[in-house]
């Protein structure tokens, strides 16, 4: 099982030009090491899914977005999406919307069937180099950024937090309030 292990951090590490030793570290954060910033506007984006639909970030606008960049190779990043399915379906009528960016290199080839069998109930969809350029560094996955309901980016983290820590950050955002609400083009 170790082995394992090593062998999918180094397959992740060589993937993404890191070395094992910062995917390990990006992997395996206290759940306290989150960057709480200045508020600053999340960059908007029009990103297809795998089926054509083209989602963008301005709809969720009124909604607390966490959006997820993760790929079907990242250990962290399957093991956390179970939980963020459940906080989508527990949370989603309350205010909060999941969405996941896919950097898988080989795309919707390999996304697809991953997705046929990890079922995913918010939005999949994939980059285009813009996008990755204006969300800043994505060497370690998964990285997570909370876009509060006025569309600004209130937090960032690398690696997976337990669903209680998350969960916390969730109802501090929404506690916040609101600016109106958003449409949900994705009927979610």
């Amino acid at each position: 099982m170790i082995a394992i292990a090593a062998f999918a951090v180094y397959q992740l590490a060589e993937s993404k030009s890191l070395t094992p030793d910062s995917a390990i570290a990006a992997t395996n954060l206290p759940d306290n090491d989150t960057a709480q910033m200045t508020p600053k506007p999340a960059p908007d984006f029009s990103l297809k899914d795998l089926d054509g639909k083209t989602y963008n970030l301005s709809d969720y606008r009124g909604k607390v977005v966490m959006l997820n960049f993760w790929a079907t190779w990242c250990p962290p990043c399957v093991k956390e999406i179970p939980e963020y399915v459940e906080l989508q379906a527990e949370y989603g009528s309350q205010g909060v919307q999941f969405l996941g960016i896919a950097l898988d290199d080989e795309g919707a080839a390999k996304i697809k069937p991953w997705l046929a069998k990890h079922p995913v109930s918010y939005p999949i969809m994939v980059p285009d180099p813009k996008v990755i350029a204006n969300y800043g560094d994505l060497s370690s996955i998964p990285v997570t950024y909370i876009i509060d309901r006025k569309g600004m980016i209130r937090e960032s983290f690398v690696g997976i937090r337990k669903k209680e820590v998350v969960v916390e950050m969730l109802k501090k955002y929404l506690s916040e309030g609101g600016s109106g609400t958003a449409s949900n083009p994705a009927g979610k």
